[in-house]
């Protein structure tokens, strides 16, 4: 009896230090959801699709992409602020993720305690288009021109909040241009208005402008990024060209729910890091406009930081208020 006894206390003990161990499969055991709160074939869609098949491939599991639109992106991201910590549910967020809190009331969740980020993706700088019979050829002569228009300059946006209206109001304010803003409903009425001559000048996205520049039917003075674009390598930054130290993109990072165990979030910035670092997926991303622009979890981290601050003042000049 005493034998049976101590022969079944070991087997407990056994089954009780082999617990841990089946409960804690690695990571990752089953296919990743990421959600994404923008519709199909927009720019952060657009990106990851290119960057998930080989960060799976790492992995040695499929991501799932969803896309859970509305509510300017937060209808996707508070879907992931709720869900489990557990590396299984991720969210894909451009800059508006550094934004929505100035410009949405009551939001049901934090962008800034919610969320665990995990790497910073990809950068799209935006293009300064002007119309192509334009009599300004760099971007200096330009504002001067600008400048003695005495406001009647007016310039277009892809809508109020958007990267394109922050940009081309940091623009003008440190350019010192009168100017009225004309807001369209997207990137692309933005670089029609500039075509059709409605308006003197647009920061436009890439999708909305680069085949225009190449057919020479738009002319690109500048970018606004702190570096060159690699599709349109001739194009100075606004910062070289007239204006020290601007700079303003578009960005897609990569996030999990607020508590998931930083070795799972090293895992997937890992995959991340090798992913972004293959020439083949740095190509197909320069022809949508984007730059692999990889950031690792704690220079994303400070860098989002950052982002807030920014953002948030260059909307609090604009007058923007949250709805």
């Amino acid at each position: 009896m005493r034998r049976r006894i101590l022969r079944g206390l070991t087997a407990l003990a056994a089954l009780a230090l082999a617990a841990p161990a089946l409960a804690q499969a690695p990571f990752p055991d089953r296919p990743i959801r990421l959600i994404i709160p923008y519709a199909p074939g927009g720019g952060t869609d657009a990106t990851m699709r290119v960057l998930t098949g080989p960060m799976g491939e790492i992995l040695g599991q499929s991501f799932v992409i969803e896309n859970r639109t509305g509510g300017a992106g937060t209808i996707g991201a508070a879907m992931v602020a709720q869900a489990r910590p557990d590396g299984y549910t991720l969210l894909a967020d451009p800059s508006a993720h550094a934004l929505n809190h100035m410009l949405i009331r009551n939001l049901p969740f934090s962008y800034e305690r919610d969320f665990a980020p995990i790497a910073r993706m990809s950068v799209m700088p935006l293009i300064m288009i002007v119309p192509a019979n334009e009599r300004a050829t760099d971007l200096s002569t330009y504002i001067a021109r600008m400048r003695e228009q005495g406001g009647r300059v007016s310039w277009a946006s892809a809508g109020i909040g958007t990267a394109s209206h922050l940009s081309g109001f940091l623009f003008v304010q440190q350019a010192g241009i009168e100017s009225t803003h004309v807001p369209y409903r997207g990137g692309s009425q933005g670089a029609q208005a500039v075509l059709a001559g409605d308006t003197h000048f647009n920061f436009a996205t890439a999708p909305s402008a680069v085949g225009l520049v190449q057919g020479r039917q738009l002319r690109a003075l500048a970018v606004s990024s702190a570096t060159r674009m690699s599709v349109l390598p001739d194009v100075p930054t606004v910062a070289e060209a007239a204006l020290p130290g601007f700079e303003l993109v578009e960005w897609i990072g990569l996030w999990a729910p607020a508590g998931t165990p930083p070795a799972i979030l090293d895992r997937i910035q890992d995959a991340a890091q090798r992913t972004l670092a293959m020439p083949d997926v740095r190509a197909r991303l320069a022809v949508l406009g984007m730059e692999a622009a990889y950031l690792p979890r704690p220079d994303f981290t400070r860098f989002v930081t950052d982002q807030r601050a920014l953002l948030s003042r260059i909307a609090n000049d604009a007058g923007l208020r949250p709805e």
